[in-house]
């Protein structure tokens, strides 16, 4: 008597699947909770400035998702994208076109050895902003974009190695304390043709791995006099050497607000210039909304300027 016999049917592991949701549920806690990431040897600084590009776990999860295809993996797939697209992506989405701006800004570090002064100088004026804020103009490049922009602009103010030039009149320069041993900052009132603006032009001490403490001192120093400003419109432009991303940001950001956030359209990364993975350079602000936010195109500098639109509320 012949005996059926029945290939053994595949048996589904309820476990399948499972490191991918270990692993996307660690991904997701680490987005969540980066504000923890301990300081020692500049952990935080550096996870922090490239917040953003952690996206690429999602690629591995997403692998691991169709190598083991469960609902572990989808669940472990899903949780880290919603946080990631929450968190990131309100940033990638386009700009709407709002029209002319009622001012303009531009802020650019122009580095310390710059081989093209005039051509990044020209960069800028051609795009005609109304405000321009520069850092390290103690260079040899420095002074000779200093030149070019005092040719552009009917005014301007200098303070050791930054410098605002304005199509508006500006009150005589206010150094703000930092606590450093140099002015890197410094508050003019600018009168517009839509009324008076406060204008702060920052420039954050450098930071290294490890060696952050002088940095965030001076940003907490610069959100108390900001915050003690009782001027309706304020704008605050320069580099701070911090990426949105870095908890040390959310001194300034709130209770002011982020052009690059508010006016969407990528996440606009500033440095360094010649492949940008984080952003350095920012245009901050109090009583005004933000149309646009654009980076410009590479130039010869270790950072790519920013060009702001601002409406007055």
């Amino acid at each position: 008597m012949n005996q059926a016999y029945s290939s053994p049917r595949r048996r589904h592991s309820p476990a399948k699947g499972i490191t991918a949701l270990i692993f996307g549920i660690l991904y997701a806690a680490f987005l969540l909770l980066h504000d923890l990431l301990p300081t020692r040897m500049g952990i935080a600084l550096i996870l922090e400035s490239v917040l953003p590009w952690t996206g690429i776990f999602l690629a591995l999860v997403l692998l691991m998702f169709v190598i083991r295809f469960s609902w572990l993996s989808a669940i472990g797939f899903l949780v880290p994208a919603l946080v990631w697209t929450g968190m990131f992506g309100p940033a990638l989405l386009p700009n709407e076109d709002s029209g002319d701006p009622d001012l303009t800004v531009a802020t650019h570090n122009v580095g310390a050895r710059m081989p093209q002064p005039t051509a990044a100088a020209q960069n800028i004026v051609d795009r005609d902003p109304d405000i321009v804020t520069i850092q390290e103009l103690e260079s040899l490049s420095g002074k000779i974009i200093h030149k070019e922009l005092d040719s552009s602009f009917e005014h301007s103010q200098v303070v050791d190695t930054i410098g605002v030039w304005s199509k508006w009149p500006m009150s005589e320069p206010e150094e703000v304390d930092l606590g450093l041993q140099w002015p890197r900052a410094f508050a003019t009132t600018i009168s517009t043709d839509h009324g008076d603006i406060r204008f702060y032009a920052v420039h954050m001490p450098s930071v290294r791995p490890g060696h952050e403490s002088m940095r965030n001192a001076a940003l907490r120093r610069l959100a108390t006099t900001v915050e003690t400003d009782g001027a309706e419109h304020v704008v605050v432009a320069g580099d701070f050497n911090t990426a949105t991303t870095d908890n040390n940001m959310e001194t300034l950001v709130p209770p002011l607000e982020d052009t690059r956030e508010a006016a969407r359209g990528g996440f606009g990364f500033t440095w360094p210039s010649q492949f940008p993975v984080t952003r350095l350079d920012h245009v901050l602000y109090r009583g005004f909304d933000a149309t646009s936010d654009e980076v410009l195109e590479r130039g010869s500098s270790d950072h790519r300027a920013v060009l702001a639109g601002l409406d007055l509320k």
